[in-house]
């Protein structure tokens, strides 16, 4: 089969019998055919992926019988099926200079003609600059919403994400708890031996509660030594035996960066109550966290309650 002159690249080889696997990239040439061009405006229109690639299948299968089309993301967290898998199939690694944009596949029951490989490929074309674009504004989006010490989700992430799990639990009359954690005494980390090892501190302690939490389960750094769960389907009870868990475990760690250290937190408990604010929800969680700084730190609150002194 010819290469298209078009693409920068363009190997094939055979998979198995019927099956292609080939590499498109940018074209050299911005000369597209009319189907090409109204592609083009259309996936103009969004930088979220998965809509990217639903629009990119509506207007494909308008020229070419299609039973399925099965798109993966380079960072493999967008993994999109439409249709059916058949007998037989085509398979495109997207590439924008040295980028990899993911890879399509294109299947049917029938074996593609050349006419129809070269509409393929004339299409994949016009999906590369939007595809590009769209991995970039995602990464630009997940940057912006994690923070970039400790690599948890920021307090910008957590508004927005506190918001919706709220309302989701009210709609779906789900428990759903909340642990804030103050680090004690961290001012004394930086006095003494500086502010990158306040840095280590703080990326330890966030390191040691993501290993403690249920992958369900959501952390964010709030802000300075504070940091912020959010755990679903949980219960008073069971949120403070997380509680414990992670300040047990955050008493545990003895050296950091070859210095031994005594480090311990204090945390607040707050369970949501029936058509609760996310405002007043957090201030609850927030206010046990002052009760546990009261009660002589290294303790865990439940709100509205004054835990003992340890």
């Amino acid at each position: 089969m010819q290469t298209m002159s078009s693409f920068q690249s363009s190997h094939l080889s055979l998979v198995k019998p019927y099956h292609l696997h080939r590499t498109v990239a940018a074209p050299f040439t911005q000369s597209m055919n009319a189907r090409v061009q109204e592609l083009t405006s259309v996936l103009q229109t969004t930088l979220e992926q998965t809509k990217l690639i639903e629009l990119f299948a509506d207007k494909l299968t308008k020229y070419i019988k299609l039973d399925g089309l099965d798109y993966q993301s380079p960072d493999e967290k967008v993994n999109r099926k439409i249709g059916t898998l058949s007998t037989h199939r085509a398979t495109y690694d997207l590439k924008l200079e040295q980028t990899n944009l993911g890879s399509v596949h294109f299947y049917r029951d029938r074996t593609f003609s050349s006419k129809e490989i070269e509409l393929l490929e004339n299409m994949l074309s016009a999906l590369v600059y939007p595809l590009h674009n769209a991995l970039d504004y995602q990464h630009a989006m997940e940057m912006a919403s994690y923070d970039a010490l400790t690599g948890v989700q920021n307090r910008r992430t957590m508004d927005i994400t506190l918001q919706r799990e709220v309302e989701l639990a009210h709609r779906k009359q789900s428990p759903l708890s909340m642990l804030i954690l103050d680090a004690d005494n961290f001012k004394q980390f930086n006095d003494t031996y500086g502010h990158a090892y306040g840095d280590a501190v703080l990326k330890t302690i966030a390191d040691t509660i993501n290993t403690t939490i249920r992958g369900s389960d959501l952390l964010f750094r709030f802000g300075g030594e504070e940091f912020v769960v959010l755990t679903s389907q949980t219960v008073s009870n069971g949120a403070h035996l997380l509680a414990e868990r992670i300040r047990k475990n955050i008493e545990a760690i003895r050296q950091i960066n070859s210095i031994k250290i005594h480090t311990t937190v204090s945390l607040g408990v707050a369970t949501l109550l029936p058509d609760e604010t996310a405002q007043a929800f957090f201030e609850r969680a927030d206010s046990a966290v002052y009760a546990a700084k009261q009660a002589g730190r290294n303790t865990t609150a439940i709100a509205e309650q004054i835990p003992e002194k340890k």
